[in-house]
């Protein structure tokens, strides 16, 4: 295997020369960098990147730790992170929790051993979890989701607007007896979406009914269970509508109403929210709000990068993306 010293016999140049041309950290003259560069070439050279980021300090490497890969809201937050990580020579370390506790703190503990220039944290919401990262002394930014009353660097989707967006479309379209399908109200993201309907459902004269108003989680199981609730009751008890906060409930709505020949959107309308992979193709297209989560993924790790190269910086950085409405058949519009 070659060394460093072998390129620089080669070049006949310094072992000197040699570690500026690798490490970009000297000038070197266009003739010499040519005959570097060409050195390693021709004897296949691979710097130990190890060796290298114990002298400068830096792996180039960021830790992204997700609370659920088999969430396909994820894929394209991902693919925006990795495209920026890989414009400025970056590699990920991608983990995925399972929403599990134990599964965070040991590649946290992972994190540190390896040495990452900074970490994406995607959905963390346990105020304890995250001292523990304030702790490793990491740079870090969060994605997605923030604890209550967190002040810190994030990014996120404005989930109060999407509830809003989308009670406002059921109104417009002569809804008046909505039903809300949200997720877990001690995480960030389900109670800011609750709010955001209970705030629309009142700024348009509309009446919230308790028994129509659900807490859960953000799965297809857990739509299933909520809309099978609604069925037992009666089809003349049936709301009108459905705001949920997520596509995956939605799916699971609509599976429990065809089961029992409930139509959407003739008999019941439904809207999602986050615009998943799958709702466009979905039985009934899904009307839902698209969550730009490609952008949230670039724009975070930008974010983190900034983060990274100015430390000292005493300013935080929070930013919220603008959700959109797609309108697609299952609200009961019109869609080609």
């Amino acid at each position: 295997m070659a060394t460093m010293k072998d390129v620089a016999k080669r070049a006949n140049v310094s072992v000197a020369t040699v570690s500026s041309v690798i490490n970009q950290n000297k000038y070197v003259s266009p003739e010499l960098k040519e005959r570097v560069l060409k050195a390693i070439e021709e004897l296949n050279y691979t710097p130990n990147a190890v060796a290298r980021s114990l002298k400068k300090n830096v792996t180039n490497s960021i830790g992204v730790i997700l609370a659920d890969i088999l969430n396909p809201y994820y894929l394209e937050m991902v693919k925006g992170i990795d495209d920026v990580a890989l414009e400025h020579d970056f590699n990920l370390i991608l983990c995925n929790t399972s929403n599990d506790w134990k599964r965070f703190r040991t590649y946290l503990n992972l994190m540190i051993e390896k040495r990452v220039d900074g970490l994406l944290l995607a959905n963390i919401s346990d105020a304890e979890d995250l001292r523990e990262v304030e702790r490793s002394g990491i740079p870090f930014l969060l994605i997605n989701r923030k604890p209550g009353g967190y002040a810190g660097d994030y990014v996120c989707i404005d989930n109060f607007k999407s509830s809003v967006l989308s009670v406002q479309h059921l109104y417009e379209h002569q809804y008046r007896k909505i039903s809300f399908f949200g997720g877990d109200p001690a995480i960030s993201t389900a109670r800011e979406r609750k709010e955001g309907f209970l705030a629309a459902m009142e700024q348009l004269g509309l009446t919230v009914y308790e028994d129509l108003v659900f807490s859960g989680n953000y799965t297809r199981d857990k739509g299933y269970e909520l809309a099978k609730r609604l069925v037992e009751r009666g089809f003349r008890s049936l709301p009108e509508a459905i705001c949920s906060s997520s596509d995956l409930m939605a799916f699971g709505a609509y599976k429990a109403f065809k089961e029992h020949g409930i139509r959407v959107p003739e008999d019941i309308a439904i809207i999602g929210n986050a615009n998943s992979v799958f709702s466009e193709d979905f039985s009934v297209p899904l009307t839902t709000v698209s969550h730009p989560t490609y952008e949230m993924g670039r724009v975070g790790m930008t974010m983190l990068l900034d983060k990274i190269k100015n430390p000292t910086a005493a300013e935080k950085v929070q930013m919220e993306i603008e959700p959109t409405l797609i309108v697609r058949r299952s609200c009961g519009c019109a869609w080609k």
